[in-house]
Parts: C-alpha cells; sequence; structure tokens
C-alpha cells in the first residue's frame, strides 16, 4: 500500500514526502537523543558544581577542627603543667603582689564562662585603681600568658578625675580549667 502510494506520486511530491520524513526523523532524533543529552550534561555540571561547594565546605570545617583540636590540646597541656590547686584568681592576687599592685585592686569578681564537655572558661572581672601607666604594663605583662592559656579578653582604661596623672582599669581575664563532673569531683 505505502509502495503503490509513493510510486503514483510524482517527483516533486516524492522530494517533499522525503523532506518531510528527514525533517521528522530529525525531530525524533533531537527529542529522544540530542535534547537529553544536553539536559543531562546541564544536570552533570549543577551537580559538579554543588558539589564542589560542599567539597570546599568540607575542607573548611576540617581545617577548622584540626585548629579547634589543636587547641584543646594545647589547653590540655597547659593545665597539665599547672598546680592541681591553681586557680585564676590567686594567680591574679600573687601577680599583683609580685607587681606591687595589689593595693590598688577595687574589686575582683569571678564571672561564668563558656563551658563544654572537657573544660569550663574561668573568668575574673578586675578593678584597679590608682595605677601608673607602668604598673599596668608590667602587672599585663606579668599576668597575660599564652603558655598558660591565660589571656586579657577585654581591658578599659581611664584617667582618673581625682588624679590626672594616674588610671583607673577595667579587666576580664580568662583561663581554662577542667570541666566539674556531675556528681563527681
Amino acid at each position: 500500500m505505502i509502495k503503490s502510494y509513493w510510486e503514483n506520486l510524482d517527483a516533486r511530491q516524492r522530494r517533499l514526502a522525503a523532506f518531510g520524513a528527514a525533517l521528522l526523523a530529525l525531530a525524533l532524533v533531537l527529542k529522544f537523543a540530542v535534547f537529553p543529552l544536553w539536559d543531562a550534561k546541564a544536570k552533570i555540571k549543577k551537580s559538579i558544581a554543588v558539589n564542589s561547594q560542599k567539597l570546599e565546605e568540607v575542607i573548611r570545617l576540617d581545617a577548622d577542627f584540626a585548629a579547634q583540636d589543636a587547641k584543646i590540646a594545647q589547653i590540655r597541656q597547659a593545665m597539665a603543667a599547672r598546680r592541681p590547686d591553681f586557680t585564676l584568681f590567686s594567680h591574679l592576687e600573687k601577680k599583683a603582689q609580685a607587681v606591687g599592685v595589689k593595693g590598688s585592686i577595687k574589686q575582683m569578681n569571678s564571672v561564668p564562662g563558656l563551658k563544654s564537655e572537657a573544660f569550663e572558661e574561668a573568668l575574673v572581672d578586675m578593678k584597679l585603681e590608682k595605677l601608673t601607666l607602668k604598673q599596668l604594663t608590667d602587672f599585663l605583662y606579668q599576668v597575660e600568658s599564652p603558655s598558660d592559656m591565660i589571656k586579657i579578653k577585654r581591658i578599659t582604661v581611664s584617667k582618673m578625675k581625682e588624679s590626672p596623672d594616674y588610671i583607673s582599669v577595667q579587666l576580664l581575664i580568662a583561663s581554662y580549667t577542667p570541666a566539674a563532673r556531675p556528681g563527681g569531683p
């Protein structure tokens, strides 16, 4: 039937029918072969971009974790080197005595700090009055100790109104202690 139909067409009609069939075949190839490949390629590119971002985030998190792990090791090492009866409060009093500014201490209060499973941040809020700049620098030099994990978190210095030659200082000093175990020592 198709053969007889084809034979009844003149040359122009045959070319037109062949062109239509070729166009239909091209459309089918595009629809079922080329376009799906392009879509798959676009999805793969998008997936690669997303996974590359995830990989960069994992690398960044790994670096953060390594830095935190090193810091924890440093804290453990500093705590192991301390005397068992170490407290930040007594340490600061000893340093103030050694520098000769113990009489300038107007207040010293323990302040709650951050806590984790293994460590607690020990904070002392300290106010000193009638200090010279030299006394302050000597005290700060004695107190802050990276090897002992003692650092000044905040410092506020102001001139004393009553005695312009002297300064008043408010300090927040931090260190770490082992975390208290619930129900135990």
